[in-house]
């Protein structure tokens, strides 16, 4: 299945929803780089000390777009327009009697 390629369909008329959901879930896009940052920044409140380490920022987001487009999703509130849930995974093979050499960004192309 290309997830990516289909549109959002609201599970409101499922027998049990009541109402319409105020959360729906889509693939990632580039209009929601900087609040898919935003909420990066609320989940893991990074000190002064630590910086954006392990922190993925909008310019992140844009690059995972690029490289992998179907693989990301968003869950937006639809009153306020922002993101209150995101993934960033990614796929490999890996076989685990092996350890991973490369670092996060070395195996990620720069994460």
């Amino acid at each position: 299945m290309i997830a990516h390629k289909y549109q959002y369909k609201d599970r409101a008329n499922h027998a049990h929803a009541k109402e319409p959901s105020r959360i729906v879930v889509k693939p990632s896009s580039q209009a929601y780089v900087e609040k898919m940052e935003q909420l990066q920044m609320l989940a893991y409140n990074p000190s002064p000390e630590e910086g954006l380490n392990g922190i993925l920022t909008a310019e992140a987001f844009r690059n995972h777009l690029r490289v992998f487009p179907e693989g990301q999703f968003i869950a937006v509130d639809t009153e306020t327009d922002s993101v209150v849930g995101l993934t960033a995974s990614m796929r490999l093979d890996f076989n685990p009697a092996f350890s991973l050499l490369d670092s996060w960004e070395a195996a990620t192309g720069d994460g």
